[in-house]
């Protein structure tokens, strides 16, 4: 699941992925926030896996113009499996939110 991000940063659209999350699913939660020119993306401890899916949806959704600049943080155990996915067309990992929301912010 996909919910929008109560705690988000000024300019920067957030959302937050727990349990199980399919590429579909990142398509209609952006629907709610998108086009942003900035998306945030933070996985949840409760997030049940799927990582290929939810780093896909984001990719797609940087590369069809929804966001311009994607991030995503995941736990520091998730990271080798999100990078594996592939950063690019926008999107790119990370491990801590400030650093993701300083990338944005740049």
């Amino acid at each position: 699941m996909i919910e929008k991000m109560d705690n988000s940063p000024a300019g920067v659209a957030g959302l937050e992925a727990s349990g199980t999350v399919l590429a579909r699913d990142v398509t209609e939660a952006l629907r709610i926030v998108a086009p942003t020119q900035k998306l945030l993306v933070e996985v949840a401890p409760r997030f049940d896996g799927y990582m290929a899916e939810l780093v896909g949806g984001m990719r797609r959704a940087c590369r069809d113009g929804q966001a311009e600049r994607c991030a995503l943080v995941v736990p520091q155990d998730m990271h080798d499996e999100a990078t594996m996915q592939g950063e690019g067309d926008g999107l790119r990992i990370f491990t801590a939110r400030n650093e993701a929301e300083d990338w944005l912010a740049s």
